[in-house]
């Protein structure tokens, strides 16, 4: 069964490209196929095959969004969803993969860190509320036990402070999470491409599901200033909402350019996190601005790890995004305050391909893999659907009967 993408039936080809998706190298992929799935390829020809397919996938990609952004702007009609959405989530971030030149032979040559573009896309089931329906900072950000995998240097202390000591009757109000929107399905995509192609894919990907009728419509992302402007470009009647989680880790660090005492760090990251959470952005700017004075302006070769400038960094990051973080209000509308969602995308893009040992050519192979890996994360059956269509392939004529029955 030495099948290659040419000839292999669509069921063959979709088991090589789940083992080129989900193995951690294209040599294990190898050995699944052969030993499960009794297909006899070597890694090098799955490596072949996968970036085959993978760049068949991009041509189609490319082409649908050059053909989706070719019509005229009145011509547009965003896509109804046969089914209502409640509420439309869009997430974007960035994961990192190693690179080499390409055709530049066996071997690693030109090795280099290259950034992935990712966007997820959640239909969620959302409730609405008449006021805040969890106005207390969640325990996972209020303890040093529930952040000490999140924010660095936390857990050296084992002394719980005051402010961190929280009542049993709160700790009941926090424990359920019926006030989150719970998501019922997903898609994503992964690319290598500049932001504003990205941003390009990003809605057509949304408005083929249907995401420009929803009831809800959010975007969550981080405070990355290309993030914003997709979604000011793309997604504007999406409600814009920063991260809290990346909120938190800049609170925690500005906390540890203030004081070097571990206690009085966490007393202070703590009251800024509820003031946060509680939509008092303002107040902690404020604050910034008060112990900046004291510290003074970050020079202009100030180190990167100065006390002044990640303070400065931090007032303009509050700043910029201020706008953003109106967080009790989006807890009333039923719409998600934090990309926890996306951070696992992420991380489920980056095992297949980031690692000291990872590299794929700066071109077609990277592109590639990553179009296979995000379209085997999504829920829906476009891979097995993609594999069914191809054409040009035996198993799918593009051309009359005919003309192979009369073809010498």
């Amino acid at each position: 069964m030495k099948i290659d993408g040419g000839s292999a039936s669509p069921a063959v080809l979709e088991k090589k490209m789940l083992a080129a998706a989900y193995a951690p190298s294209y040599s294990v992929g190898e050995l699944v196929l052969g030993k499960i799935g009794g297909i006899e390829l070597t890694g090098r020809a799955l490596n072949k095959t996968a970036v085959k397919i993978g760049t068949e996938m991009v041509q189609q990609r490319d082409a649908q969004v050059e053909a989706y952004f070719s019509r005229p702007l009145l011509l547009r009609r965003c896509t109804k969803p046969q089914t209502p959405i409640e509420l439309a989530c869009v997430s974007t971030d960035g994961g990192r993969m190693q690179t080499r030149e390409e055709g530049a032979g066996l071997g690693v040559h030109n090795p280099h860190w290259r950034e992935t573009k990712n966007a997820l896309f959640s239909r969620m089931k959302s409730r609405s509320f008449t006021s805040d329906p969890h106005p207390e900072l969640p325990l996972c950000f209020a303890t040093r036990e529930g952040v000490k995998g999140l924010l660095s240097g936390v857990a050296q202390s084992d002394t719980p402070s005051a402010a961190e000591k929280i009542s049993e009757t709160v700790q009941q109000a926090v424990s359920s999470d019926d006030w989150r929107p719970k998501r019922l399905f997903r898609t994503c995509i992964s690319s290598l491409v500049n932001s504003d192609t990205f941003g390009r894919m990003m809605e057509l990907e949304a408005d083929s599901r249907g995401f420009y009728h929803a009831q809800k419509k959010a975007y969550v992302s981080d405070g990355l200033p290309y993030n914003w402007t997709i979604q000011q470009r793309h997604f504007r009647d999406f409600t814009p909402i920063l991260d809290f989680v990346h909120a938190v880790e800049r609170l925690y660090e500005a906390a540890r350019c203030i004081h070097d005492d571990l206690d009085r760090r966490w007393e202070h990251y703590l009251r800024w996190a509820r003031a946060c959470w509680a939509g008092k952005v303002s107040d902690v700017i404020t604050e910034f601005r008060t112990h900046q004075q004291f510290l003074g302006l970050p020079p202009k070769d100030a180190d990167k790890e100065d006390p002044r400038r990640l303070l400065d960094e931090a007032i303009g990051y509050f700043s910029n995004n201020a706008t953003r973080m109106n967080y009790p209000e989006y807890r009333r509308q039923g719409l998600p305050t934090t990309s926890s969602h996306m951070e696992s995308l992420v991380k489920e893009i980056n095992i297949r391909v980031k690692g000291t040992g990872k590299f794929f050519d700066d071109g077609a192979g990277g592109e590639a893999i990553l179009q296979i890996r995000a379209t085997v994360l999504c829920d829906d059956d476009r891979l097995k659907r993609f594999l069914a269509n191809r054409p040009g392939h035996p198993f799918h004529l593009n051309v009359p009967r005919a003309s192979l029955t009369n073809a010498t």
